[in-house]
């Protein structure tokens, strides 16, 4: 025997590749609204910069200095020893000392700006307001006057310290301006925003193939149902009878079965029993009744799953409160019988001896018995009928029946001696 205990099913990863495979449209719905999502964020935040002219507009506090020649150094060299000098601890500290201002070192420094032009005697100091750097915010114009005022009255003080002389006069007193300025970084041609669309579109589609395929086998890891009629094959090691839709239930779809059916009759009566799981009022049985009885074949149909017949029912024949027992003509060739649980009284009703004896007598009388059980994932009732029968058809609800209820009909099948013939799978 092959009995398996599992309480869920595993998957392989040839598994998850095959079950996401034919989920490709879910997969290609994905990778399109990703596409649109990304590709048009992208497409959004580049458009105001294609062939455009982008500026920066601040406004600064400036002066400018002259240098003397204080040194033989030449200008370049001298204009480069006052801007070192004035990042230097020296000044800063002379800074601080002068303003009273407190602040880091590296905030000191990075506040302001010095530039030499070529071959120039003059250096041009300046501060952008408002501006933060580390510990120090200069937040207007007055306060960016003072922070230059301050910067070169401390540089004036520390060069002449230095150096012994006076280095520098000014030459433009502080001001305050505007400047604009062209960021060339910030602009692109149409042929770079086709590209860079492009490359964000194919890593939306990426993107969502990946999250398809992330929360698919994430459902599939959750989901304790079958998937599909062939994870119900494969649970119950049964070969598939037919998988009825609601495009396909009618009557040519049940007489397909019946013929399935037909192929275990030999010499005599054929008793077959519906095993149900996962479907509670089923009437899979009635229907196949139907169609050997449409073929003029004299066909009785055992409906266990009735709970409400008359007086004269199986219960009370069968537990020997009446010796009559009323069968319902349905039309001339089937007639059905049910049972009344009321009657039973929590008694076996298929277990007792005269269950079997009537089901033999029957026999004679009919060319088919068809058995409608209770869904044996709740009633083990059906099991019984089984062994009574020549042939077992599972009845199975996809949508509503558990793996593991599946495998635990196999387990007991083969536990017990029972061959399962066939599944009839309702994908409804």
């Amino acid at each position: 025997m092959n009995q398996r205990y599992e309480s869920r099913k595993e998957y392989s990863l040839m598994d998850v590749l095959q079950y996401n495979l034919r989920k490709w449209w879910l997969a290609a719905v994905f990778a399109a609204v990703f596409a649109v999502i990304v590709g048009g964020y992208k497409a959004k935040t580049l458009m105001p910069y294609i062939d455009a002219e982008v500026y920066d507009d601040r406004m600064q506090v400036e002066t400018s200095v002259l240098l003397k020649d204080y040194n033989s150094g030449s200008t370049v060299e001298r204009g480069n020893d006052i801007m070192k000098i004035a990042k230097s601890s020296s000044v800063y500290d002379e800074f601080c000392k002068v303003t009273g201002i407190d602040l880091t070192k590296q905030a000191f420094t990075d506040m302001f700006e010095c530039e030499q032009t070529e071959a120039s005697d003059i250096i041009t100091f300046y501060v952008v307001y408002p501006r933060t750097s580390w510990d120090y915010t200069v937040n207007d114009e007055e306060e960016a006057y003072a922070f230059v005022n301050g910067l070169l009255q401390a540089l004036d003080t520390v060069t002449k310290k230095q150096v012994g002389t006076q280095c520098f006069t000014v030459f433009d007193e502080p001001q305050s301006q505007r400047e604009v300025t062209k960021l060339e970084t910030y602009t692109i041609s149409s042929s770079e925003f086709r590209q860079g669309v492009l490359k964000a579109v194919i890593a939306g589609i990426l993107l969502g193939i990946m999250l398809e395929v992330v929360l698919y086998t994430l459902w599939m890891m959750i989901y304790k149902k079958p998937k599909d009629a062939q994870e119900v094959q494969e649970c119950l090691e049964t070969q598939i009878v037919d998988v009825i839709t609601k495009k396909n239930e009618d009557e040519e779809t049940y007489k397909k079965a019946a013929m399935f059916l037909n192929g275990q009759k030999a010499e005599g009566c054929l008793k077959i029993n519906c095993l149900p799981v996962g479907r509670t009022a089923d009437t899979t049985a009635l229907r196949l009744a139907m169609c050997y009885a449409n073929e003029k074949k004299k066909t009785l149909l055992i409906d266990l799953n009735a709970t409400d017949s008359d007086d004269a029912s199986l219960s009370a024949y069968v537990m020997g409160n009446t010796t009559e027992l009323k069968l319902q003509q349905m039309n001339d060739y089937l007639d059905t019988v049910k049972r009344n649980l009321k009657q039973e009284q929590g008694f076996d009703l298929v277990g007792n001896e005269k269950f079997k004896e009537l089901l033999d007598r029957f026999s004679k009388q009919y060319e088919y018995i068809l058995v409608n059980g209770r869904d044996v994932s709740a009633i083990s009732e059906g099991y019984q009928t089984a062994l009574l029968c020549d042939s077992n058809l599972v009845i199975c609800g996809r949508r509503n029946v558990r793996t593991e209820e599946l495998y635990m009909l196999k387990n007991t099948a083969e536990i017990n001696h029972i061959h399962l013939d066939g599944v009839l799978v309702y994908d409804l």
